[in-house]
């Protein structure tokens, strides 16, 4: 194998007038000259050679001849010198062979010459010198001195072979030899032959690797067959006695184990040798493990799955183009933002597809981005869609890969936040926009015309300078400082409202309604502060003097609220008296006209049997009433205890009640189980008891009574109750007097009571915050309403 070296070389010495040499032989010399060389030498034995013979001869030779002087510097160069190099013969001298030598070999051929100086004998060295067209080719140079008759060096007379094809020849075969050797192993390929009729197997050393054995391990047929799976040994125990009896060559990729185990793929590949007879006498082949081609495969399959899964997940439209601009790639969104299906656009014209697309500026940017092979971006409008898009267009070596968004809504938000800005501006209110800096005080961004109206600081002040600077007494006072509950919600990136006393630019006092917010980009890490101040100088002055109003109001109220509370005890104590005096002469005509009835009864007519009931009756008609007052008195004077009431339980226990006091009754309950309640337990009996005697005793003239209780859901939330019952029911045109004091829609005559019960009903609802009402068609039942309030855990009354 050839070298090359590295180094500088220097071959001519200072420059001396051309002239002839004479040159004699000495001894050895003739070794290192070619044919012809020795030949001129031979002619110069004779003693002289004519000059002109011996350029003629030279110049004919197909080799570079060459002359120096003994102490080194040229003195001719023949004809083929001066064709190979495209010198003149005096550039030739002036330069000698370091003018046209690879860089790279000058310090080795110089190192060599100095050598053949200093020793006095022939030199033959390889380097490469530079042709006319540029290009370096290979040379073999040999040297040998010529001595005079006394044995002094007169001259170097020296040759130059072109050996350049000889040298990458070689560099071919050694290479082809090296890459032979290492084949095997990088292509993990090994060989194996099975002698017939014997059947003996051989492996080679790399197939020896590849099944994990020591090179030179002979494994019988059948054991090599059984490293085949189960299922497969059948395959290639077909295809070796196909091409055994038939010579059919064969090829297969199946899995197997390797000696110790080990799972891996090969490729196998056989044919028959045949004798001169032809005869088959052996099989010869190759087993390539390409288990990790197989991996590489496997990886390359996930890898595209994975990347057409993500490709296909994006909110992006994408699209790939060949260098024709015919699509070869879709993924889903491009198909739903350009409404078409990839199966009528692959392998089509993009511009043939999308005509309203071509001439435009999109198609101009698209073919430039591909002329000059830099990616680009382009927002346009696409009329047949009515929608903007931006294009995002990334050439590559196999065409071009589009992603596209539509920013049909961008646009419009953009306009709207254009609007927006302008709206802004004009505000009466103050906005100021703040840029959040961790750790430092915001710095002002933006601020709109009322700021300047309002302070009297321009814009330009205001950019880029701090919040705090509001807070200043005077312009030129030191920076003011920021209300701590201001401080505070910055500290914990919170929003805030409050009011605080401003000054402007002239120093004035304002006092301002500000409301702080901290906004934050999609990632939740906060960016910016929006502030809202209005002037409130005026309303809190107005304020102060409502405070001092209220004050004077207050004294009144509180003044007015004990005569008030001494009013309604006075009340309450006459409603006590006036109880115990009505009870006393009612329970006297009471007594005494059951006592008539039962003394005197065989004297007494039935007229007046009759008037005694009707004595008795109307006595337990004013006993009920008057109770019924005492309930809606203490109703209005007792504290409500709030909390959690399962109605379903207690509605359950009252109908049982009424149904064992008339067991006769035909009756149908539905009660919806849950009917959880906040409120006083003993006030939600009264309402319950009320509603359900109500619907027990208007239901009464009901072959089958119906009573159902449950609840709904409202609109705001909180749940309405209901009681329905199938009874008289009453006209709407009345429902006002419903639940008014003594307020009856039925007579006596038809129905028993008070006119007390809803009253109760109303005054217990209203003390816990909620309403009741009612629906009803006459004689299809009524369903009573009521909500109420979330909580009264804080209500008094």
């Amino acid at each position: 194998m050839y070298e090359g070296g590295a180094a500088g070389i220097v071959f001519i010495g200072p420059r001396r007038s051309q002239g002839r040499a004479s040159a004699t032989s000495a001894p050895g010399h003739q070794a290192g000259c070619p044919v012809h060389f020795r030949a001129a030498m031979a002619l110069q034995k004779g003693g002289r050679m004519i000059d002109t013979q011996f350029r003629q001869l030279t110049d004919a030779m197909p080799h570079i001849v060459w002359t120096m002087q003994a102490d080194g510097p040229h003195t001719w160069f023949n004809q083929t010198w001066l064709d190979y190099t495209g010198l003149s013969l005096e550039d030739s001298l002036a330069s000698g062979w370091g003018g046209v030598m690879h860089p790279d070999d000058l310090q080795r051929a110089s190192v060599h010459w100095a050598a053949a100086l200093a020793a006095g004998g022939p030199c033959e060295m390889e380097c490469r010198l530079r042709r006319a067209d540029g290009v370096y080719r290979w040379m073999l140079g040999r040297a040998v001195p010529q001595h005079d008759a006394k044995g002094q060096r007169t001259q170097w007379l020296g040759t130059l072979t072109d050996i350049d094809d000889l040298k990458q020849a070689a560099a071919h075969l050694e290479r082809d030899i090296f890459m032979n050797r290492i084949a095997g192993r990088v292509a993990r390929l090994g060989g194996w032959t099975i002698e017939l009729p014997d059947r003996k197997l051989t492996w080679s050393d790399e197939n020896c690797l590849i099944h994990d054995v020591p090179p030179g391990y002979q494994p019988t047929l059948d054991e090599g067959i059984g490293l085949f799976l189960p299922e497969h040994r059948h395959i290639v125990t077909r295809h070796v006695q196909d091409c055994a009896h038939h010579g059919i060559p064969y090829e297969f990729v199946l899995p197997k184990m390797t000696v110790k185990g080990r799972r891996i793929w090969v490729r196998s590949l056989g044919e028959a040798v045949r004798d001169d007879a032809g005869n088959i006498i052996r099989i010869q082949g190759a087993f390539q493990d390409i288990t990790e081609q197989k991996e590489a495969e496997a990886h390359t399959r996930a890898l595209e799955l994975q990347l057409t899964n993500t490709l296909e997940s994006i909110t992006d439209g994408f699209a790939l183009m060949d260098r024709e601009a015919r699509f070869t790639y879709l993924n889903g969104q491009a198909e739903r933002m350009l409404k078409r299906r990839k199966g009528g656009l692959l392998g089509k014209v993009l511009w043939q597809e999308f005509p309203a697309m071509a001439g435009t500026a999109v198609e101009r940017e698209y073919r430039a981005a591909v002329a000059d092979q830099r990616t680009t971006r382009i927002e346009a409008f696409y009329r047949p869609l009515k929608a903007w898009f931006v294009f995002h267009m990334y050439p590559t070596e196999a065409g071009t890969a589009v992603y596209f968004q539509d920013i049909t809504q961008r646009r419009e938000e953009q306009v709207q936040l254009r609007l927006l800005e302008t709206a802004v501006s004009r505000l009466n209110d103050v906005v100021v926009i703040a840029k959040a800096r961790p750790g430092k005080d915001p710095r002002i961004v933006f601020v709109n015309n009322a700021f300047e109206r309002h302070t009297g600081y321009s814009r330009a002040e205001a950019i880029g300078n701090s919040p705090a600077f509001l807070w200043k007494r005077r312009a030129d006072s030191t920076p003011g400082t920021v209300p701590e509950a201001i401080v505070d919600a910055v500290r914990k990136s919170q929003p805030v409202r409050t009011e605080v006393l401003s000054y402007t630019k002239a120093g004035q006092p304002r006092w301002v309604d500000i409301d702080i917010a901290p906004i934050a980009n999609a990632a939740g890490k906060l960016t910016h502060w929006v502030a809202v101040q209005r002037d409130i100088t005026e309303r809190r002055a107005q304020s102060q003097e409502i405070l001092r109003l209220n004050g004077d109001l207050e004294e009144r109220v509180l003044l007015r609220t004990a005569q008030l509370a001494e009013a309604n005890q006075e009340l309450e104590s006459f409603a006590y008296s006036v109880s115990h005096d009505l009870r006393s002469p009612l329970n006297t005509i009471h007594g005494f006209s059951q006592l008539l009835a039962k003394i005197d009864a065989e004297n007494i007519s039935e007229k007046g049997k009759h008037y005694l009931t009707r004595i008795g009756v109307g006595v337990e008609q004013m006993g009920e009433l008057i109770e019924g007052l005492l309930t809606l008195a203490h109703l209005s004077r007792e504290e409500i205890k709030a909390e959690e009431v399962d109605l379903s339980v207690m509605v359950r226990r009252m109908l049982h009640e009424h149904q064992e006091k008339e067991p006769t009754r035909q009756v149908e309950v539905q009660v919806q189980d849950g009917l959880i309640a906040q409120g006083d337990p003993r006030l939600l009996s009264a309402v319950l008891q009320n509603l359900l005697a109500n619907a027990w005793k208007f239901s009464s003239k009901k072959p089958v009574a119906q009573i159902v209780v449950g609840s709904k859901p409202a609109a705001e939330g909180a749940p309405v109750f209901f009681v329905q019952d199938n009874g008289a029911g009453f006209d709407m045109a009345f429902a006002h007097k419903l639940f008014g004091t003594f307020e009856r829609l039925h007579s006596p005559g038809d129905f028993q009571g008070t006119g007390i019960g809803l009253a109760t009903v109303k005054r217990v609802i209203d003390r816990h915050g909620g309403r009741v009402w009612a629906e009803s068609t006459p004689g299809q039942g009524a369903t009573f309403y009521f909500t109420l309030k979330p909580s009264t855990a804080a209500m008094g009354g």
